[in-house]
């Protein structure tokens, strides 16, 4: 039997809602929280209790950059698999996974899930193997990545409108819980022990800008626009 998606309501209303104010969870198969931070080449900072800790730590580091962004705090803790052991890592708004290729080194010969969502509301799901980016999509009509249709099945048993193009957090969880076998809980975030590192998120020259909507038809416009001011080669 599938994962239902409204297994996962509870998410909109943990802490009255704040990690939909912007987050990012990976699972990845068989590390250690260590090694897991290592692979990401994070500076260790210690462990902390409780999801209330990691808050508390995340908001006074984001408050000392002068530039918010230049740097992700990532908290890592073990978590129990369907036939392994898995990393939760949890970032509050997140970057490590979209804007470093810190992830593909994680990767390497195992399995991982991501999925993200901004303070605007942008949310994307990520599924990767041994390094390589299987599948990556934000609603279920576009997706990148090297087997963009792998997923679709499962899309389907845990509910993407594949209709309309809409998704919600309650999907992207269900999905990950099918593709890993772990059951993220109220409980799971709320009573780990996370193990803390910072993750360095390099600067990237601006080459354009990609506008892509899709209409209320289903008709989706992608568009690529250069930044003039970049140096062609």
């Amino acid at each position: 039997m599938s994962v239902e998606p409204s297994d996962h309501s509870w998410f909109r209303n943990f802490h009255g809602g704040f990690l939909l104010e912007g987050y990012t969870l990976t699972l990845v198969r068989g590390l250690s929280p260590q090694t897991f931070l290592d692979r990401l080449s994070a500076d260790l900072q210690g462990d902390v209790a409780g999801f209330d800790a990691f808050v508390t730590r995340d908001r006074d580091f984001q408050d000392d950059q002068a530039d918010w962004g230049e740097y992700m705090l990532v908290g890592a803790t073990l978590v129990p698999g369907k036939d392994a052991d898995w990393v939760l890592a949890l970032e509050i708004n997140g970057g490590i996974e979209l804007q470093t290729d810190a992830i593909s080194h994680a990767t390497a010969g195992t399995r991982a899930v991501s999925h993200f969502r901004s303070p605007n509301a942008m949310s994307l799901f990520s599924w990767w193997e041994d390094g390589e980016l299987r599948t990556r999509f934000e609603g279920p009509l576009h997706r990148d990545g090297s087997t963009p249709d792998e997923l679709v099945d499962l899309m389907h048993q845990v509910g993407f409108d594949f209709e309309d193009g809409g998704c919600s957090v309650e999907n992207y969880i269900a999905l990950a819980e099918e593709l890993t076998g772990v059951r993220v809980t109220p409980d799971v975030l709320e009573n780990s022990t996370y193990s803390i590192g910072i993750v360095e998120i390099p600067a990237e020259e601006w080459k354009g800008v990609v506008i892509d909507i899709t209409d209320a038809h289903g008709t989706r416009t992608h568009v690529e626009l250069p930044n003039p001011t970049h140096e062609q080669h």
